[in-house]
């Protein structure tokens, strides 16, 4: 059989690449653990699991609401950023219908509670004090005090009755959130669920960041694990890396 012209030309193109290093691909042969949103993309159509709500928990700058209004043409995103510089960024870079953001930080507790600012390590902003970078690093923090609420008593007041993805990016104070998040894991029909890790298991002298007890918290609300998504490593001094997992509950059902 002819190749088409097309054809050649692709497979020529490809191998150019491929000789200097690049991996060539189309975007659904990927493996699962490489972008997070095309994996929730694949797997909430093999699974008749559509995304309607995302919430982004520790939003920054607006970074993965950007991403998830592109994506997701039928998802509305409900951004949470705790620090009030940080926040009004926010307000900038994401100026949708489909968007509702929060100066709100997320965890166990309501209230107030005081958050960590690392300054030109922005990223690592935070309600825990001593997260597994901020040690590492020996960078110094201001601290404030910032609006806090639990992802249950919001989804009450805001009669949120599912939630398709829950993506939380909160430096170490993820397991927080999720314990803060009972009645919805349990009954709200969370899908999926996003988290950052530094390390399997926790790290004397730091807080938070530890894979292991987040996953024994959301294999026993009935999740699986998917995949993870390294982020980061520093090999400079002792090894640290930042990863994200991904979990996926097939069972959860929307209140309808």
């Amino acid at each position: 059989m002819q190749m088409s012209f097309a054809s050649v030309l692709k497979g020529l193109v490809r191998r150019a690449l491929e000789s200097r290093g690049y991996w060539l691909r189309h975007q659904s042969v990927l493996p699962f653990g490489v972008d997070y949103l095309s994996d929730i993309h694949r797997l909430s159509k093999l699974l008749d699991l559509p995304v309607g709500v995302f919430f982004d928990i520790g939003a920054h700058t607006g970074e993965t609401a950007q991403a998830v209004l592109r994506d997701f043409e039928r998802a509305r995103v409900y951004s949470f950023e705790a620090h009030p510089t940080t926040f009004a960024e926010l307000q900038k870079n994401v100026a949708d219908d489909r968007a509702k953001l929060f100066p709100l930080a997320v965890s166990d507790q309501v209230g107030h509670a005081t958050f960590f600012d690392y300054g030109h390590l922005a990223t690592c902003n935070s309600l825990v004090g001593e997260n597994q970078f901020a040690v590492r690093s020996g960078n110094p923090a201001r601290t404030l005090s910032v609006p806090c609420i639990t992802l249950d008593q919001f989804c009450a007041q805001e009669n949120i009755a599912h939630i398709d993805v829950l993506k939380i990016d909160t430096e170490g104070h993820d397991l927080s959130v999720l314990l803060g998040a009972a009645e919805t894991l349990k009954s709200r029909g969370v899908s999926f669920v996003h988290i950052e890790f530094n390390s399997m298991t926790p790290r004397k002298g730091s807080s938070g960041g530890a894979l292991m007890p987040i996953g024994a918290l959301l294999e026993e609300a009935g999740f699986e694990f998917v995949a993870s998504y390294p982020e980061c490593m520093l090999t400079d001094g002792k090894f640290f890396s930042t990863s994200n997992a991904l979990f996926a509950r097939q069972a959860a059902k929307k209140n309808t």
